[in-house]
């Protein structure tokens, strides 16, 4: 199996041992005794064991430290640049991991996992399609490992490869059915697909094998939110919360079921904190333009559905929403191009506002 050792432990990390970086006398005395007793392999070896050691501890930017010493000592080191990329991965900072990533793979050909980190940065920066090209290569010498079939499954869904996306995750599952997270993941794309069925099947599956899998509730309130069984979609989404109170997208959820109920207070209390959470998520401007809607402010509504579409222009309802706007404000011939796009990205619900307000030529 592939070690992916250094790409697991850098999510887990406390705070830790800082003294070097407060005390650059002590730091430059032990430099020098460093250099005097040892080669400068040993040197390099030993700056990279001290960089782990950080990382591990959550001390990023003390990793980043002794990683930049190991490479001032040697330029090819390609430990080094793949461990610096896992650190900048942690702190967000996704163009330099990417770059130290490719650095690492040009300095040790073959380096899987340096191919496997950058797949993943590439994700976490929005480049689904190069992440899937460095997962292919990593697929070429792993093909039995579900790791990697699940991270494929996460870059299909970024691109809305739905089916390729079932497939990966399903690839995944049979590699390895213990994992809780990729009947989660699949059971979201039965839930894209519109499979309400199946994918509350694969939520039980996650639920029987995790029952603190926050995410699983989560997908399992949007299930029965569209089923309209509001009642359990208020059960999972609170569950959901109680596992982790401050998650955006739950928070985001949850208040899309308030607008559903109508109970407009509780939907606007979750989008704010929400939107102070997490500011670039085309769903919740979705949903506040929603709840502007609920409040006879078109206006602002509409404002806000086009903030949704500069995030996302596939947001889920999006155009149908836009058209409801400019109808309530008696631009009809907005409306109708709205509704006609919505209808043209798959949602049927425009069909009626169509027949009811455009003409047959719009």
């Amino acid at each position: 199996m592939i070690n992916f050792d250094n790409v697991s432990s850098s999510l887990h990390f406390s705070l830790s041992i800082l003294r070097f970086a407060r005390r650059p006398n002590l730091l430059a005395i032990f430099l020098f005794i460093l250099g005097c007793s040892q080669s400068p392999e040993e040197q390099r070896d030993d700056f990279v064991l001290r960089g782990n050691l950080q990382l591990e501890e959550g001390e990023y930017q003390e990793a980043i430290r002794y990683y930049n010493e190991a490479i001032k000592i040697d330029p090819n080191a390609a430990i080094a640049y793949n461990n610096r990329g896992t650190a900048y991965t942690n702190l967000a900072r996704f163009p330099e991991a990417i770059t130290d990533y490719t650095r690492a793979i040009n300095s040790q050909a073959n380096y899987v996992d340096a191919y496997f980190n950058r797949a993943n940065a590439y994700q976490q920066n929005g480049n689904y399609q190069r992440s899937l090209a460095d997962l292919d290569t990593v697929l070429s010498h792993y093909p039995d490992s579900a790791y990697v079939h699940f991270s494929q499954g996460l870059a299909f869904t970024g691109l809305k490869r739905y089916t390729e996306a079932k497939q990966a995750f399903s690839q995944a599952i049979q590699l390895d059915s213990t994992n809780a997270e990729s009947w989660v993941n699949r059971a979201t794309v039965y839930y894209y697909q519109q499979d309400y069925q199946q994918a509350q099947k694969d939520i039980q599956q996650a639920i029987g094998l995790d029952t603190k899998e926050s995410n699983a509730y989560n997908v399992l309130g949007l299930i029965y939110t569209e089923t309209q069984e509001y009642i359990a979609a208020k059960q999972a989404f609170t569950k959901a919360l109680q596992l982790q109170p401050y998650q955006p997208y739950f928070l985001n959820n949850r208040a899309y079921l308030y607008l559903q109920l109508d109970s407009l207070a509780a939907a606007e209390k979750d989008l704010k904190t929400s939107m102070r959470l997490d500011a670039d998520n085309s769903y919740v401007y979705r949903n506040q333009g929603l709840l502007y809607l609920k409040k006879s402010q078109a206006e602002d509504a509409l404002r806000l559905f086009e903030r949704a579409i500069e995030l996302d222009a596939a947001t889920q309802g999006i155009y149908y929403y836009v058209g409801q706007a400019h109808q309530k404000l008696e631009q009809i011939e907005e409306a109708c191009q709205a509704w006609q796009q919505s209808l043209e990205n798959g949602n049927s619900e425009a069909n009626e506002a169509i027949r009811q307000y455009c003409s047959s030529d719009i």
